[in-house]
């Protein structure tokens, strides 16, 4: 696949499962307990609002809502209109402001240095090419900008971890009577896409340094993923999460 067709099958996945995205587990904010977990990490070591902040990949909006939830000057960007669409209706629902924006993560329609913050969850798996993303968010970042990643790996491609993963997919398919929310990627966009199954640690770590980014911090986000799994039914918690963490790194 080419770059083109590959955004383009991206874009249709969550397009079409964007209605049933904020339905599960670990995608929405599902309790009071795990939005104020969430809102601690989101402003550790940040400087109170005013700042601009840019969500990278924002889909239905779950980690800018909060910053505009606790007054920052919000923006978001992702190549799904549809996925946006939940957002602009959460943000209509809760009286927020979000300024949102269809792009590409890997060539952001922002000029240099317009953000002092740029966070992104569940993304990079998702890029054919991480390095020129993160080239891309140390563009638009101001000098002394912070970044936030927000990722982990839970398919490790084990034997083990295969199987466990393909019986609580069932398992939901039944149950739930639909299929996960990444039924549109198939094994060609797959192949072409460098982390399928998430980013470990030591592999963000590697990309932010080539990329210009220093003083790396690493937090353990395993305490959120226990708060998730306590909104999940039986058939879900079958597969757990190899890594969850966020890494906190300035320009």
């Amino acid at each position: 696949m080419d770059n083109e067709e590959i955004k383009a099958a991206i874009t249709e996945s969550w397009d079409s499962t964007s209605g049933m995205y904020d339905s599960c587990p670990g995608h929405q904010i599902g309790t009071k307990a795990e939005e104020e977990a969430w809102m601690n990490e989101l402003r550790h070591g940040i400087p109170k609002p005013p700042l601009k902040i840019l969500d990278v990949g924002c889909g239905t909006g779950a980690m800018g809502l909060l910053y505009a939830k606790m007054g920052y000057d919000v923006s978001g960007v992702d190549l799904s209109e549809a996925m946006m669409n939940q957002a602009r209706m959460k943000a209509v629902r809760d009286k927020l402001a979000i300024d949102l924006k269809k792009g590409d993560a890997e060539n952001l329609p922002y000029p240099d240095e317009s953000f002092d913050l740029i966070v992104n969850r569940h993304l990079l798996w998702t890029l054919p090419h991480p390095e020129v993303a993160l080239h891309e968010w140390n563009r638009v970042l101001k000098k002394g900008g912070t970044l936030l990643i927000i990722d982990g790996v839970w398919n490790d491609k084990r034997f083990s971890t295969r199987c466990k993963r393909c019986l609580s997919e069932y398992l939901t398919s039944i149950f739930e009577n639909s299929n996960s929310h990444r039924r549109g990627y198939d094994k060609n966009l797959r192949n072409a896409l460098p982390h399928d199954g998430g980013v470990s640690q030591d592999a963000m770590i590697r990309y932010l340094e080539k990329t210009g980014f220093s003083e790396v911090a690493f937090r353990d986000l395993m305490y959120i993923r226990d708060i998730q799994r306590e909104q999940m039914p039986w058939y879900r918690k079958i597969t757990t999460g190899k890594s969850y963490y966020i890494l906190q790194t300035k320009k």
